[in-house]
């Protein structure tokens, strides 16, 4: 948990271009919500983080407003489809039972999607597929699933409508090294295929920030993506 020392003022977001501040934007938030991202390949991920830390922050808002001490981690999810997984424990997904093994099926992503009880479920871009889910699959999705965004692995989605930037100094190197401690959680023999998302996630560094965009979709659209 020691992503508890972010707060609302470390992040900048952008909604259809017009600035919002974090406590609005998270307004009402509880910290019983559930948030899973889709990383097939584990690594690509790393392009939904700004998203991901920016609801981490809004889970421990919710235990600092009861002015009451707390450990706790947020029940978020990495879905992911390799072996071994990628570790986001330095985003406070953790512990390890939170990196969730899927296989390719679609039907078997949103059961173990639904399993977790997700409210938030982060998808990224790509080719949609014409996917059938059963009855009982898609009523458990709609009674929890809320929301859903679209992410890249590069940290820029086409036709964003959320972007957000994290976080200013005096924490941008201690942010910085969290990420890179997600790269190093890649076994050796894979680091070259990495490479790619490794370098699109520097191009988004502007010396104290991250900027990432993302894409608010319909569920029928995010489950599209599975």
């Amino acid at each position: 948990m020691h992503s508890s020392v972010l707060r609302s003022s470390d992040f900048e977001l952008f909604v259809k271009g017009s600035p919002q501040n974090h406590e609005d934007f998270f307004k009402g938030w509880a910290n019983t919500r559930r948030l899973g991202f889709i990383a097939e390949n584990g690594i690509e991920g790393i392009g939904a983080v700004n998203l991901v830390m920016a609801h981490a922050t809004a889970f421990y808002n919710a235990y600092r407003a009861t002015k009451e001490e707390f450990f706790a981690y947020p029940d978020f999810f990495s879905f992911q489809h390799n072996s071994p997984k990628v570790s986001y424990s330095m985003l406070d997904i953790h512990p390890d039972n939170k990196h969730v093994d899927i296989g390719d099926d679609p039907q078997d992503r949103l059961d173990a999607i639904n399993d977790r009880g997700v409210n938030v479920l982060v998808v990224p871009e790509g080719v949609k597929k014409d996917s059938e889910f059963h009855k009982i699959q898609m009523a458990s999705a709609k009674r929890n699933i809320d929301t859903c965004y679209v992410y890249s692995s590069k940290g820029v989605v086409s036709n964003a409508d959320l972007i957000i930037r994290c976080p200013d100094k005096p924490l941008y190197n201690e942010y910085i090294r969290w990420i890179n401690k997600v790269f190093d959680s890649v076994e050796s023999e894979e680091k070259a295929e990495i490479q790619e998302i490794k370098s699109a996630w520097a191009d988004n560094l502007n010396n104290s920030y991250l900027e990432q965009s993302f894409r608010a979709v319909s569920l029928d659209e995010a489950l599209s993506l599975l």
